[in-house]
């Protein structure tokens, strides 16, 4: 593929418009895939590419998570029959030589800098403005025309501003009764090795959890003057005796 070139101020650039004008978007497709490794580049309409990436097989033609896939005869094989190192090679300087438009440098919409996909990417949510934040900076103030805003629409007849209603704990708490917990009814049941929550019985088991040493129903307090720690009834070292004592 031949690229043409044009200098603005003094630095060379790529010609969008021409670069792609001796590459042929017919010779391959989903039924006639290229034989090895290759290189595949995504146009806009005005036939500029906005993806370039590599594969195999029909990689191409298939759909990515991130990026939309344009139509079929705007899809371009650029190289093919290629090792993986010799495509990933060809598809790092194409992303460099157009650059990424997450960055700022160029035209691309890759988010990576090609090859294994971790190098300087970019994070999907970059640029984009998160919901209730409206866009604005953490810590900056309202504009005026947001204020005034704000003022017209509390100022109107049925705008209910919850903060101030009395009433809205209340409503919240007679919304939540009746309604059926996700552990109402379950209890804990045994077969003497498994425990078991449910509402029905297995076959086997009874009710009530396991008592093992790491846990802690059945154990009691015991003292030998100087600290506390706890044992179960008969199980405690000689020199403790029931309760605790107070350390101040």
């Amino acid at each position: 593929m031949m690229l043409n070139n044009s200098v603005v101020h003094g630095k060379v650039t790529p010609n969008y418009s021409n670069a792609w004008e001796s590459v042929s978007m017919n010779i391959y497709s989903s039924q006639c895939i290229p034989t090895g490794y290759y290189v595949y580049a995504y146009l806009r309409q005005d036939g500029t590419p906005y993806y370039i990436g590599k594969g195999k097989n029909k990689r191409a033609w298939q759909k990515h998570e991130t990026i939309k896939r344009p139509h079929y005869n705007r899809i371009v094989i650029v190289e093919q029959s290629l090792t993986e190192i010799g495509a990933v090679a060809i598809e790092r300087r194409l992303i460099r030589w157009y650059g990424r438009k997450d960055l700022g440098t160029g035209i691309l919409r890759n988010r990576t800098d090609g090859g294994e996909g971790t190098v300087k990417c970019s994070p999907w949510n970059k640029g984009l403005i998160l919901p209730g934040h409206g866009g604005r900076k953490k810590g900056s103030k309202w504009s005026t025309d947001e204020r005034e805003s704000q003022r017209k629409a509390r100022s109107k007849p049925n705008y209910y501003d919850y903060l101030k209603d009395p009433t809205r704990g209340l409503k919240i708490s007679n919304s939540q009764k009746g309604r059926i917990g996700t552990s109402l009814g379950k209890k804990w049941f045994n077969n003497g090795v498994s425990e078991y929550y449910g509402d029905a019985v297995p076959v086997g088991f009874n009710p009530g959890r396991l008592i093992n040493n790491q846990s802690k129903k059945g154990l009691r307090w015991f003292n030998n003057g100087s600290e506390n720690r706890q044992f179960r009834e008969g199980n405690q070292p000689k020199g403790f005796m029931h309760g605790r004592i107070t350390k101040k």
